[in-house]
């Protein structure tokens, strides 16, 4: 039931759904003769589009999300595991049609998550994820890494592929249990930056012990921009309102050991 609600909530988040909302209401307070709120309504939903293009202010919450945890050095013991969590493939009706594995724009979770691997001797690569839609179709995000992995070479003797998890919590859940971590053992957990504080508290909240968080994947750079850009301000603002309410909910409901980890 928490995996159906989280897909809702996340489609009436929607930047660009969210004018549309306002309407709505707004035709819903014209009917109640609620005047004033009625042409709140109106001029939010008139205004909230081209606030979403200016920057820094759409992507300020973002850049604070990103910079919770920085990339660390590597330095001290040996890694012993490098988990890469899903959400790095295309959709699978599409690789499958195309007979092709595909990836989206957060590639950089398998390209990170090789290179450390490689740098890494002797470490096992757990990727984890299966499908994080309502209604899965075509190539699962294992049968798409598998794929990739094989096209590109890697050995598969160290790879372990964790290919039932459908959210941030199950990816937790679901590796501890493939892994079997032993005590005092280093594992790097590699996801988009944004997307880190939510899976840190939902690890330490599966029990995970001692793995630090190496983010990728980044939107947004060290410094603020100053422009207009509304591409780039609404994919921001879908990013981070996501992310935040993520972290709510995972808090109230037990699957985050802290509200921004």
């Amino acid at each position: 039931m928490f995996f159906i609600f989280s897909k809702i909530l996340v489609i009436l988040v929607e930047p660009l759904a969210l004018p549309y909302l306002l309407l709505a209401m707004a035709m819903i307070l014209r009917w109640r003769r609620r005047w004033w709120w009625m042409k709140a309504c109106i001029g939010a939903a008139l205004l909230l589009p081209l606030l979403y293009g200016f920057l820094p202010l759409s992507t300020a919450p973002l850049r604070y999300l990103e910079d919770r945890h920085d990339v660390p050095a590597l330095t001290g013991p040996p890694v012993d595991g490098v988990i890469v969590l899903g959400g790095h493939t295309a959709w699978g009706d599409i690789s499958e049609s195309r007979n092709q594995p595909q990836q989206n724009g957060a590639a950089d979770r398998l390209t990170k998550g090789l290179m450390l691997h490689r740098m890494n001797p002797g470490s096992t690569l757990l990727f984890s994820g299966f499908d994080g839609r309502l209604t899965p179709a075509g190539w699962s995000e294992a049968k798409t890494v598998r794929r990739l992995t094989a096209e590109l070479g890697v050995a598969g003797d160290d790879i372990i592929y964790e290919s039932t998890s459908r959210n941030t919590y199950e990816n937790a859940v679901n590796s501890l249990a493939v892994a079997v971590p032993q005590p005092g053992s280093r594992w790097l957990l590699v996801t988009s930056a944004a997307h880190m504080p939510r899976a840190m508290g939902s690890f330490a909240a599966a029990g995970w012990d001692s793995i630090t968080p190496y983010p990728v994947d980044f939107q947004t750079g060290t410094a603020p921009t100053f422009t207009f850009n509304l591409a780039v301000g609404t994919s921001s603002v879908r990013i981070w309102l996501k992310e935040y309410l993520g972290m709510a909910a995972y808090w109230l409901t037990g699957r985050s050991s802290i509200l921004f980890p």
